[in-house]
């Protein structure tokens, strides 16, 4: 593993540290990677969730039979 450095302001490093030990986590770089591996997941599916929506729209227009009874007049 790559290893990197953060640098956090005095406070929000003592509050870190108190939420890591009321939930268990066995280290900093545990929960860090959590977060990260969370918000890349979370961004994959943001994503792809779009074009899974955007397919299924563009099937409802190219599938709607209304649309190609009028378009079978003109082709």
């Amino acid at each position: 593993m790559k290893t990197i450095s953060i640098k956090l302001p005095e406070n929000e490093a003592k509050e870190l540290d108190d939420f890591l030990k009321k939930r268990n986590y066995l280290s900093k770089s545990e929960f860090i990677r959590h977060l990260i591996l969370e918000k890349l997941e979370s961004h994959k599916k943001e994503k792809y969730g779009w074009l899974v929506i955007a397919e299924k729209s563009m099937n409802k227009l190219w599938d709607n039979k209304k649309d190609s009874e009028v378009w079978s007049k003109y082709l």
